[in-house]
């Protein structure tokens, strides 16, 4: 059983070796190709967290409606800290509002009037998400249907731009990433429809002799996997280092670097060998 298995997996080795070109060939389009999927992916896991930061620092600022007192805006406050997208409130009193006018303005607002006209109001600031769908515009929205709030401001400009490319560029990597490996169950199963017909009177005579179907099967199989690994290796390299060149220049103009991510390079390196397998299996299927 263990001869018989160490056949097939040196059969499979044998099968990229004999057909060196090609499988060389093959191996460096897959790599090539999916180092831009992982390049791809590790800056958008970057872009992720960028966005994650970039929510958790939102802040709203709120304006009371004129009639609001102060327990009534502390009412508004109770209300605004049930938001689950909201991470914390901080009540500003009317005689807050006149100290920062006159830090903004320069002016004591008493100088001007008799009486103090600013509102009570509230600076809030968001929690971070991970989920795309999350909408500071909804939020503000939800905020102005409570009772005694006059005005919701942010950086709508900012934050819609964030949002709006953020979502692009997922849209746009996956799209990228099912063409990417389409092509790879192609190449794959180009590749081994030409092993296999090289190859097809030695499958003639195993039939003759008696070999099972999937006994003749199973080096080919192999040998797509072994390309896709090999393949899926180069794209790490590619990977890993362009993001050490890139930390490197970065590390010359500013303190920010990219991280690279182990773990998702290895599910990706997993998923490529997967669809290297997929496409050994749709070329198999169709020469045997």
């Amino acid at each position: 059983m263990i001869d018989r298995v160490l056949y097939l997996f040196s059969e499979g080795i044998r099968g990229v070796l004999r057909t060196k070109i090609t499988a060389i060939a093959t191996i460096i389009t897959i790599g090539i190709t999916s180092s831009f999927v992982m390049i791809t992916a590790q800056f958008g896991e970057n872009i992720s967290k960028f966005v994650e930061i970039v929510r958790g620092q939102y802040e709203l600022q709120i304006f009371f409606k004129e009639n609001v007192d102060e327990i009534k805006a502390l009412e508004i406050i109770n209300e605004l800290n049930a938001f689950e997208e909201i991470n914390s409130t901080k009540l500003i009193t009317k005689d807050q509002a006149a100290k920062i006018f006159e830090d903004e303005f320069g002016e004591n607002i008493f100088d001007v009037l008799d009486y103090n006209p600013l509102p009570y109001g509230s600076v809030v600031e968001i929690s971070p998400h991970n989920d795309n769908s999350f909408n500071v515009s909804l939020l503000s929205g939800k905020i102005l249907n409570i009772d005694g709030v006059d005005e919701v401001r942010y950086q709508g400009r900012l934050i819609s731009l964030v949002e709006r490319y953020y979502r692009f560029f997922y849209i746009f990597l996956t799209l990228i990433s099912c063409l990417i490996l389409f092509a790879t169950i192609i190449l794959i199963s180009n590749t081994i429809r030409l092993t296999i017909f090289a190859r097809k009177d030695l499958i003639k005579v195993l039939k003759l002799s008696g070999a099972t179907n999937n006994f003749i099967k199973l080096p080919f199989l192999l040998e797509g996997i072994f390309e896709g690994i090999l393949g899926s290796i180069i794209a790490s390299l590619i990977s890993f280092l362009s993001f050490e060149t890139i930390n490197y220049f970065l590390s010359i103009f500013s303190n920010y670097t990219f991280s690279w991510s182990f773990n998702l390079n290895l599910i990706l390196v997993f998923t490529i060998i997967f669809f290297s397998w997929i496409g050994s299996v749709r070329a198999v299927k169709k020469f045997t």
